[in-house]
């Protein structure tokens, strides 16, 4: 989740089309009750405030009623950098620290500062690679697989057709919206169970994992890391596997992120919540300003179910010099100059109509500190906020929106929105190890497996150089 300051040149033109991944005024401290869902009050007694800081913007995270400090700490990669600035941020009012049990030695080094800390402190955590991050779970992948085989018959070898048959290689979106469309014409389901038991059965170590890992008892919440299968909220085994862990006492809120296949995913989840007996209380989609219109029906509705939502890779890109719109916002902001990054970061705090709580910053130098933590509470004019749509809107031409429609065309079955992610780890985030790391996890050189069809790139709304792309990453993971 980290975002590179980095100034950007004509000659990372390819670096930048993929570098997606990777109100008037903001609100302050509250000390009248707080709106939720539907216009209902709640009364002020029941809200969680940590962490409090006069200095810091913050608000109300759904039905946890946990008040947010707006900008939230991630800790994906460069965590042992980040130890010195921890105490530093919540000093000055952050109250949310986001970590997941496949960001390295993240949550080891949170330890301490838990230790000093944890009153004042929500900690989110992560089930990393169960359904998504890096990849879904070989055997989920593998029981999802003979279900919905089973299930569609011959439906599922026309939608194989004659590429690899490998299930952790397959494009499971496909199936699942071929299945969907039966079980609505038959009313019949795939099996799902064993799937959701492994599913279920993972979830429960990782968090186990994690909570040993942190020294601490329990989460505020522990989410699925990366879904991307919309059809996870047809196992209730996961759901049965949260509430026992609930009970317990070891999470307090369920909730997931989500990198690919966001509009499924989400849409997905407004149902599960609509039907029951999910609880879904908070979600993290990977959002940005060129993609948040795409996405606004699946917040609207997930907001009006009290649903908590922050903001990931919510970066803008720019592949052009400063030009007079530049000029004008500066003039508007008393000469406060704010990058491409800080931009884009600030259109997601104050120009998203109320429906991103939060967003997540990683800070990886006091000086990034020092400037960031004023975004939150910055006050735009009209004016102000007119000409920050208007850069916004130029540098997010290309973004990569997570939407998945490359991999649905893919005949190869790459994991193409992965491959992005990664390339974006590296060029633009400044975070070769976990770009290798995860690459490596793939198992496969998506250059030698592209068979140059341009179908992904076809597909791709933001006009993303796709296969170009995936022969740089090849490239520079040999370099």
């Amino acid at each position: 989740m980290l975002d590179n300051r980095s100034s950007l040149d004509r000659r990372q033109f390819l670096k930048t089309t993929a570098a997606g991944l990777g109100a008037a005024a903001a609100a302050s401290s509250l000390a009248a009750a707080e709106p939720a869902a539907g216009g209902a009050k709640v009364d002020p007694k029941n809200l969680d405030w940590r962490s409090k800081s006069p200095d810091m913007a913050y608000a109300r995270l759904g039905r946890t009623n946990f008040m947010v400090s707006r900008i939230v700490s991630g800790l994906g990669g460069g965590a042992g950098n980040q130890k010195i600035l921890w105490p530093r941020q919540l000093a000055s009012g952050i109250n949310y620290y986001d970590t997941a049990r496949g960001y390295g030695n993240s949550e080891t080094n949170l330890k301490d500062l838990l230790k000093e800390s944890r009153k004042d402190m929500w900690v989110t955590s992560k089930a990393t690679d169960v359904a998504g991050y890096s990849r879904i779970d070989p055997e989920v992948s593998r029981l999802y697989v003979e279900a919905v085989k089973k299930f569609l018959g011959d439906k599922f070898d026309e939608l194989a057709g004659g590429g690899r048959q490998n299930p952790e290689r397959m494009d499971l979106l496909r199936f699942h919206k071929a299945a969907v469309e039966k079980q609505t014409a038959t009313g019949e389901k795939p099996d799902l169970r064993p799937a959701g038991k492994r599913m279920a059965e993972l979830y429960a170590t990782k968090l186990d994992e994690s909570l040993e890992r942190m020294a601490i008892d329990h989460v505020d919440s522990y989410f699925l890391h990366g879904v991307e299968i919309p059809w996870l909220f047809d196992c209730g085994e996961v759901w049965e596997a949260y509430e026992k862990r609930h009970k317990a006492g070891k999470v307090k809120h369920f909730g997931f992120s989500t990198h690919k296949n966001q509009k499924e995913v989400l849409a997905a989840a407004v149902q599960a919540n609509k039907t029951g007996p999910w609880r879904i209380d908070l979600i993290m989609p990977g959002v940005n300003p060129g993609s948040f219109e795409s996405l606004r029906p699946e917040l609207e509705a997930l907001k009006k179910q009290d649903v908590g939502i922050i903001a990931m890779k919510t970066k803008g890109i720019v592949n052009r010099p400063v030009n007079v719109d530049e000029k004008k916002f500066a003039d508007l902001m008393d000469e406060k100059k704010y990058n491409e990054w800080e931009r884009a970061k600030l259109w997601m705090l104050h120009l998203t109509e109320g429906l991103i709580d939060a967003t997540i910053i990683a800070m990886q130098t006091m000086e990034e500190v020092e400037k960031d933590l004023p975004m939150a509470s910055v006050r735009l004019s009209a004016r102000a906020q007119r000409q920050l749509r208007t850069i916004v809107k130029l540098e997010t031409a290309g973004t990569c929106h997570l939407c998945g429609d490359c991999e649905t065309h893919c005949p190869e079955h790459i994991a193409v929105t992965d491959m992005i992610r990664y390339h974006a780890y590296l060029h633009q985030y400044n975070e070769r190890q976990l770009a290798r790391e995860l690459y490596q996890q793939a198992g496969y050189d998506p250059a030698k497996v592209c068979n140059s069809c341009g179908k992904c790139a076809d597909a791709c709304a933001s006009h993303v150089p796709i296969v170009d792309l995936l022969h740089e990453l090849s490239r520079d993971m040999v370099a």
